[in-house]
């Protein structure tokens, strides 16, 4: 009778993971008082395939638009697998359709992750961010209003330049995929907050026990503050990877309001 339940549970739980919580969405606002009035998107991870669809994504295109945030970044894993997005135009030009109905006055920024690079095809990637008005900052940094903003290569298949410095401004943003990348940057602490994904909070997650992800070993989700100045967050992220199964960490749109 025992063994009975246990896998009648299981499989309610195997359920629940593959048809319920990868549909859901989570909706965090972090608020970092320094009055400058911006709000800012972060979405991350999507991963998109043949079990997540451009159109699972339509709720957090929505939510973005009903914020109306004045930034809207990205921090990597366009697709799940490259060779699938190239051999799929019609899906491909719906996630472009899909990216670029997102509108921001202060721009739209990413990052690359390590599946954007598979097959070395990463151009291929950046051409579908491009074509969505994504400007790809790959260890470099720009200026919008009195926001530093910088990003850096991805740790496990890019060059990142871990040397990075933010522009003099009132608040420095950081763009990274690996969240773990963090303990190599040379000026981190010039940072007011470090944005990641890459863990997907561990995709599974019961009690104590997460699915561990190269890159995500210190950090793997949420809030950390690293020193008086800087903060870390690790966004849970949308898509799924390895199995199409999401249990304990809901799909993540992130709003930062500085």
């Amino acid at each position: 009778m025992t063994l009975i339940i246990v896998f009648l549970v299981g499989l309610l739980l195997l359920g629940y993971g593959i048809f319920v919580e990868p549909h859901l969405m989570k909706v965090n606002v972090i608020n970092y008082q320094h009055n400058l009035g911006i709000k800012v998107a972060h979405f991350t991870d999507t991963h998109f395939t043949w079990h997540t669809s451009a159109r699972r994504f339509k709720k957090f295109a929505k939510n973005i638009a009903e914020n109306n945030p004045d930034l809207i970044l990205f921090t990597g894993d366009l697709f799940d697998k490259v060779e699938w997005a190239q051999a799929h135009p019609d899906e491909t030009n719906e996630v472009i359709e899909m990216l670029s109905s997102l509108t921001a006055p202060l721009g739209k920024y990413a990052v690359f992750g390590n599946h954007d690079f598979q097959d070395k095809k990463v151009d291929f990637v950046k051409g579908v961010l491009e074509k969505s008005g994504f400007t790809v900052i790959n260890n470099s940094s720009v200026l919008r209003e009195n926001i530093a903003l910088a990003g850096i290569d991805d740790m496990r298949e890019g060059f990142p330049d871990f040397g990075i410095e933010p522009h003099d401004a009132p608040f420095s943003l950081l763009m990274i995929h690996e969240p773990d990348a963090l303990l190599q940057l040379e000026q981190m602490k010039k940072f007011d907050l470090i944005i990641a994904g890459h863990s997907h909070g561990g995709q599974i997650r019961l009690g104590s026990f997460r699915m561990h992800n190269k890159g995500s070993k210190y950090f793997d989700s949420g809030k950390y503050v690293i020193t008086d100045k800087t903060t870390l967050y690790v966004n849970n992220g949308i898509g799924l990877t390895f199995l199409p199964i999401r249990i304990g960490v809901v799909p993540e749109i992130t709003y930062y309001q500085i």
